[in-house]
Order: structure tokens, then sequence, then C-alpha cells
């Protein structure tokens, strides 16, 4: 994938990362807010600083989300690698 195609898809991950930090705090999850919060904070200044060893800390910090509090509503590694964003969002 280009550099192009994979920013798209890291905004789309923030995209549903905001829409689960809602709906977390509506629900005072704040445990996993914190931890959804720690595994996307460093998405932006990877994307403005890019090095092509960014792309595995991204699925690390992704895969251990995943793995603490699986969904299929919110599989953010699924938006990575597998399916393409959508045209709007």
């Amino acid at each position: 994938m280009n550099q192009q195609e994979l920013y798209r898809r890291l905004l789309f991950i923030l995209h549903r990362g905001l829409v689960e930090a809602r709906l977390l705090a509506q629900a005072k999850k704040h445990e996993q807010l914190f931890d959804l919060a720690d595994a996307l904070e460093s998405l932006p200044s990877y994307m403005d600083k890019w090095d092509d060893r960014h792309l595995e800390i991204i699925r690390f910090n992704l895969r251990k989300y995943r793995e603490k509090y699986p969904s299929p509503s919110f599989d953010y590694l699924r938006y990575l690698d597998a399916d393409a964003p959508p045209e709007r969002f």
C-alpha cells in the first residue's frame, strides 16, 4: 500500500477511535477509554514524521488493545490491514 492509502487508513482509525471513545465515555468505561487513547495517541506524530518502522509499532499498539478488548465493531487492525476505509467518513 502506498503512503497516501496508509494515511487514509490511519485517519479512519482515528475517526473510529473517536467514535468508540465517545461511546466509552458515555458508558463510563474509563479504563478502556484510557487504553484506547494510549493505543491511538501516537498516530498523528508518526504521520507527521513517517518512518516505516512506525507501522509495526502501530500494529503492536492496536493488537494489544484488541487482545484486551475484542470487538468486531472496532477492529482497528482490520481497518489497517484488510478493509479499505469508506469514501466518506
